[in-house]
């Protein structure tokens, strides 16, 4: 399987999540106006089950374009970019009722900056950073780099970015697992992490009791995008380099169009 393909994976699943979160049950039944109430709630967990493959894969790519890429400025530069273009889109789609310009501005002020873009940028400044230090060949400026990794981790948690501090930690965690087994590794303990213990841990205790189906689906899917890893060969295949930056935003907006006609 190439990049091109397993990007292609990420973004079908990415848009099945979308979907599910931004036409929501209500469109749904607005569609399928037959459609009783339980039913239309499976099929949107069921969707925002399958959209937990998409970044598992995101990350791995990332992981690969900065291992690729032959300018890691310009790579991160793009992400950059679309991380600003994307954020007016992501802020109305998920803010349909209430959008206006002015609640823009003011998100922007609290500083959130919530797309993907800016977690997968994050990752990328953290994998850059670490290849800048490594060049010194001393592991007095590798350590350095700990801290730096940490400040950027908490960065992601503190404006809110898709997935916060844990999908930083993942591209970081993928950037270090060197072969296919240790990548799965790390994301069978990332999902297990996320979707597991994180729902077992109620901020007083621990109890698995706690877990629910859908916590045990969003790990299973999550997982899932490691055994999708196995089939990766390496290769690029057919180039879509804007394709996928083009389409974040576009998708958005169109999901977010249908949903308020629907609305």
């Amino acid at each position: 399987m190439t990049s091109c393909r397993m990007k292609i994976l990420a973004v079908i699943a990415m848009t099945i999540d979308h979907a599910a979160k931004i036409i929501g049950q209500s469109g749904l039944m607005v569609i399928f106006p037959n459609m009783s109430l339980h039913t239309s709630y499976r099929i949107i967990e069921l969707m925002e089950e399958i959209g937990r493959i998409a970044f598992p894969l995101f990350a791995f790519m990332i992981v690969e374009g900065t291992l690729k890429t032959r300018s890691m400025p310009r790579y991160i530069g793009r992400l950059a970019l679309f991380s600003v273009i994307s954020e007016p889109f992501y802020y109305y789609a998920y803010n349909m009722k209430n959008a206006s310009v002015g609640g823009f501005f003011d998100s922007l002020s609290r500083l959130n900056f919530n797309n993907v873009f800016f977690t997968l940028m994050l990752g990328a400044i953290a994998i850059y950073i670490y290849q800048l230090l490594e060049r010194k060949r001393s592991k007095k400026w590798l350590l350095l780099w700990i801290p730096i990794s940490l400040i950027i981790v908490f960065i992601g948690g503190y404006v809110h970015c898709d997935y916060g501090m844990a999908g930083i930690i993942l591209i970081i965690a993928l950037f270090f697992a060197k072969t296919k087994t240790q990548k799965i590794i790390v994301i069978l303990v990332w999902s297990l992490g996320l979707y597991i213990l994180g729902q077992a841990f109620n901020g007083f205790g621990f109890n698995l009791a706690q877990v629910n189906v859908s916590s045990a689906m969003n790990c299973i899917c999550a997982a899932l995008a490691g055994v999708l890893i196995l089939f990766y060969n390496g290769e690029r295949g057919r180039t879509m380099k804007w394709s996928f930056y083009i389409y974040y935003p576009a998708h958005l907006f169109l999901l977010a169009s249908l949903a308020s006609v629907l609305h």
